[in-house]
């Protein structure tokens, strides 16, 4: 499966998962740092332990350094094609839960 047709699966994940809050008529659920750090298994691994040499593992990061690098891509001061746009779909609450997230794992 190629990067961008996992990409369109996740996002449609995620999509999903609002669209089915909205149309109940309830605010979508928290996401867990879990659930949110699942949908970065496609690339960088299951519990972000990366099987590809050339993709960072995400597993035992320094959280502030994930917090920082999150934000960056956000923001458009740290450049990466697939990065940048992901990062855009996240707030700062669950940029801080995915890294609480992968700074655990060991």
């Amino acid at each position: 499966m190629s990067l961008s047709q996992r990409l369109a699966r996740l996002f449609a994940l995620i999509t999903a998962t609002f669209a089915a809050s909205a149309i109940a008529g309830k605010e979508p659920a928290i996401a867990t740092g879990k659930m949110l750090g699942d949908t970065c298994a496609s690339c960088h691994g299951t519990r972000g332990k990366s099987f590809d040499e050339y993709m960072p593992s995400l597993a035992g990061i320094d959280r502030q350094q994930l917090v920082r690098a999150m934000r960056d891509y956000r923001a458009d001061r740290r450049a990466s094609v697939v990065m940048n746009r992901i990062a855009k779909g996240y707030d700062d609450r669950e940029i801080e839960a995915i890294a609480d997230y992968f700074s655990r794992i060991r």
